[in-house]
């Protein structure tokens, strides 16, 4: 079995894979997450390459959201991070800002 029929079978019931259900403190304010556990994976090696908690990735991207929908956010956000990092493997000798803010910059712009 491949990597993507691992991750479409873990947890997977007939209505699709598992959600996990998380607080995180965003800014001041407790709320709760339900996200898939591949998610919460990749979130949880962001904040250890980036050195940050989920708390402080999840109140960065609060703050830029607007009225977008924090989990579907962070599933953007995540999938920006992974992009913008095959990116800058992809071209070793470019660089350029942070993988974390430019995607931040690409997932959830700031609105002007």
């Amino acid at each position: 079995m491949g990597r993507v029929e691992d991750m479409a079978g873990s947890g997977a019931n007939k209505e699709g894979p598992s959600l996990i259900c998380r607080n995180v403190r965003v800014g001041k304010r407790r709320t709760s997450l339900r996200m898939e556990p591949y998610i919460w994976d990749s979130l949880r090696e962001i904040c250890e390459r980036e050195d940050l908690t989920i708390n402080e990735i999840c109140t960065q991207i609060d703050q830029r959201r607007g009225q977008a929908n924090l989990t579907a956010s962070i599933r953007v956000f995540i999938v920006s991070y992974f992009r913008n990092a095959m990116e800058l493997l992809a071209s070793p000798g470019e660089s350029g800002p942070a993988v974390f803010r430019k995607a931040l910059d690409d997932a959830i712009p700031l609105e002007e």
